[in-house]
């Protein structure tokens, strides 16, 4: 089983045992790691898989019979959405009683015209006598989220389940890269996500630092073309976008205004371009009126190589050391931020994000006996009795109280904070990897 997805491959295999034929909608974003899943999954199962292309659908279907033809099969050269299903599951003289499993990849190519494909296949399992799990894949996670079920109408009913493939905990990185300390495991984290499909292509002997200049910084680097071609495909307008995403990732024009001041653009438009961002799972909403950069390769792309595309022509190790290495604590700062909310989220009733007057971002928590917690982080550094100063004033400004303060701290914190009245705990991310 694959570290971290138990609960999915639960989810799968629940479906599978079930009597008759059923549809799941598999979905989650470029790179999450659904093939793997769905791989494992099927390990030893019975299974076919087609890959939908982004065209008409006489040409879909012209493809996936000749495709089929490449295999042996007898099919007309231009056949039916049944006559493709009927060739693609059924084989003549076949015995086994074992459910098969039909993967059909970038399934909303199928229902780009009409959902015609959709109709014939909830009555090709209606009418097979054999059951059959079909596994409809795609990373655009926003539009299965927002647009599919008003595209489907009614025919959403026959659909079994939908199985959202999130990205891996911090703690699935902490396992699969023991060999890494927990600095370089956050070092890596904060730039790749919990993307196992950009963890596959780590040299787990050089270090986080050397990982990253070979993925990222060197002339022959593949992973920044690819995010550029993704979002191209993805957006229209890429300038406006583009702009917007460098805007958050300067970390100073999180909020709304401050884009509009910032960009020029209006508030009008700069809200619709975010609520596209927030579909594809690029950007989210923090606090209200508050915007960040959610995925880490992409805030990573806008962080340090965008900004320096017009810059003389350096890479490698040399651009790490003139743009990187002094702003990169503060870059990963965030992404500690969402480790450590990884962490408190099960341990605790409620965590919420408390955004103080001085913009820094701190935890409340509540246990289930009411206690309440506040907690502060540091990332890599040392937490310093300054940081501490700044977390009282805060909490005296906007008369918050706390039975214990739980510091997040990877390099230790000065022995005079254990000095105070308060409890003071401190913690580090991996205690509970």
């Amino acid at each position: 089983m694959l570290t971290g997805r138990e609960q999915e491959t639960a989810f799968l295999e629940n479906h599978y045992k079930r009597t008759g034929s059923q549809i799941l909608v598999v979905y989650g974003q470029r790179g999450v790691g659904k093939t793997a899943l769905l791989t494992s999954f099927t390990e030893k199962k019975q299974t076919l898989r087609y890959s939908a292309g982004n065209c008409s659908s006489r040409e879909q279907q012209y493809l996936w019979g000749r495709e089929l033809r490449s295999r042996g099969k007898e099919i007309a050269e231009y056949p039916s959405w049944w006559e493709l299903l009927e060739c693609m599951t059924i084989q003549k003289g076949e015995t086994t009683a074992d459910k098969k499993v039909l993967i059909i990849e970038n399934f909303q190519y199928l229902l780009k015209g009409d959902t015609l494909f959709l109709q014939e296949l909830i009555r090709f399992l209606k009418e097979k006598k054999e059951a059959l799990l079909v596994i409809l894949t795609t990373y655009a996670s926003g539009w299965v989220e927002n647009s599919m079920i008003s595209k489907v109408g009614n025919l959403a009913f026959s659909v079994s389940g939908f199985l959202k493939v999130k990205e891996l905990p911090f703690s699935a990185m902490r396992k699969i890269f023991s060999d890494y300390t927990v600095q370089e495991s956050i070092s890596l984290y904060a730039t790749l996500g919990g993307l196992p499909g950009l963890w596959r292509l780590l040299y787990p002997q050089n270090s986080a630092e050397e990982n990253l200049i070979r993925l990222l910084l060197q002339r022959n680097s593949f992973l920044p073309e690819l995010m550029i071609k993704w979002l191209s495909e993805e957006l229209r307008e890429t300038a406006v976008y583009d702009t917007i995403l460098a805007t958050l990732a300067d970390g100073r024009h999180g909020k709304l205004n401050d884009m509009y001041a910032h960009t020029g653009f209006s508030r009008a438009k700069i809200s619709v371009y975010l609520k596209n961002l927030m579909e594809l799972e690029l950007v989210e909403k923090v606090l209200p009126g508050t915007y960040e950069i959610c995925n880490a390769f992409v805030r990573f792309y806008f962080c340090f190589l965008f900004p320096h595309q017009t810059s003389e022509r350096t890479e490698g190790s040399t651009f790490y050391e003139k743009y990187i290495r002094e702003e990169y604590n503060d870059f990963q700062l965030l992404t500690y931020r969402r480790i450590c909310q990884e962490v408190l989220q099960g341990r605790f009733r409620t965590v919420e994000l408390w955004n103080s007057r001085q913009g820094k971002i701190y935890f409340l928590c509540r246990e289930d006996t009411g206690r309440k917690i506040v907690v502060d982080y540091s990332g890599t550094v040392c937490y310093t009795s300054k940081d501490y100063d700044v977390l009282q004033a805060s909490m005296k400004r906007e008369h918050v109280t706390a039975d214990s303060i739980l510091i997040f701290s990877e390099n230790g914190y000065e022995k005079t904070l254990t000095e105070g009245t308060v409890q003071i705990l401190v913690h580090s991310v991996d205690e509970n990897s």
